[in-house]
């Protein structure tokens, strides 16, 4: 399994989008990751966010680099997670935050290429 299961998905805006899904313990991105604490890896986390964004809010643009990423708490097996993607179409960036409850794990801004 390499994608987690969707529980709700909205539309905020034409360039909003708000995910909430289940990290199934049985996802491929857990396995070695480490092994005795499995924690979802932060590369995987930007590649849903683009992914998600490219599915559903339509973006179709290549990866350029990174600014201000944060990985402050990990997402583990089982657990909830909000994921809400900001589309800034004038400044070719993606931005991005993961949520555990009230708590950020993850946020980041994704500059694509124009």
């Amino acid at each position: 399994m390499i994608l987690p299961d969707v529980l709700n998905q909205q539309l905020n805006s034409e360039n909003g989008l708000h995910l909430t899904f289940r990290l199934p313990a049985e996802l491929l991105w857990f396995s070695g990751h480490f092994p005795s604490a499995p924690i979802l890896p932060g590369v995987t986390q930007v590649n849903w966010a683009m992914n998600y964004a490219e599915t559903i809010l339509g973006m179709n643009k290549a990866f350029s680099g990174m600014e201000v990423v944060k990985f402050q708490r990990p997402l583990l097996p089982e657990e909830t997670v909000d994921l809400h993607i900001d589309w800034l179409k004038e400044k070719h960036r993606l931005v991005f935050r993961y949520c555990v409850g009230d708590a950020v794990a993850s946020s980041g801004k994704i500059t694509l290429c124009p």
